[in-house]
């Protein structure tokens, strides 16, 4: 019964705070042209070779054409450690109250804190069960399409946010 008081008067200060603030969220941080930046600055058409790319992001999540297409479903998540249940779940509370009562300010420190210390993770059948949490509590997900010629050089690429 403590732990729910605990959890009730958090909820009340945090309606506190989001009646004091009226922050405007932060989406520079998780953009397409910061991430290219940040993570992938490294991709240059013409000149990145296939094993570079798979040497720093992994083993694509799909491939296409006897591997000429190359895709990766990237996520914005911590770096170098796994998070518990209990990490989840009270992220997941605070990030459903954040967006319902439009009070930013945990959101864009989270994702200045991404932007320093956080990793692209790559999404594949092989690691989506040991980092499940990870995947769900993601701040942003993006699409890397990359095309390569025959010589396996990249000819180009997209990237996409999907979400959220």
């Amino acid at each position: 019964m403590t732990s729910l008081r605990y959890i009730f008067l958090g909820f009340i200060l945090f309606g506190t705070l989001c009646a004091c603030a009226a922050e405007v969220l932060n989406e520079s941080l998780v953009s397409e042209p910061y991430v290219r930046e940040r993570w992938l600055s490294y991709l240059e058409d013409g000149k990145t070779k296939r094993d570079e790319i798979i040497r720093r992001l992994g083993e694509p999540t799909s491939s296409y054409q006897d591997n000429r297409i190359l895709g990766y479903r990237l996520l914005l998540i911590e770096d170098g450690r796994d998070i518990t249940e209990k990490e989840y779940r009270t992220a997941l509370i605070i990030f459903e109250s954040a967006y319902r009562e439009r009070y930013f300010g945990w959101i864009n420190n989270r994702r200045k804190q991404l932007s320093e210390k956080g990793t692209l993770f790559t999404v594949r059948d092989q690691n989506k069960e040991d980092k499940l949490l990870e995947i769900l509590s993601r701040e942003a997900e993006y699409s890397l399409v990359l095309v390569f010629d025959d010589h396996d050089t990249l000819a180009q690429h997209r990237l996409r946010r999907i979400l959220p």
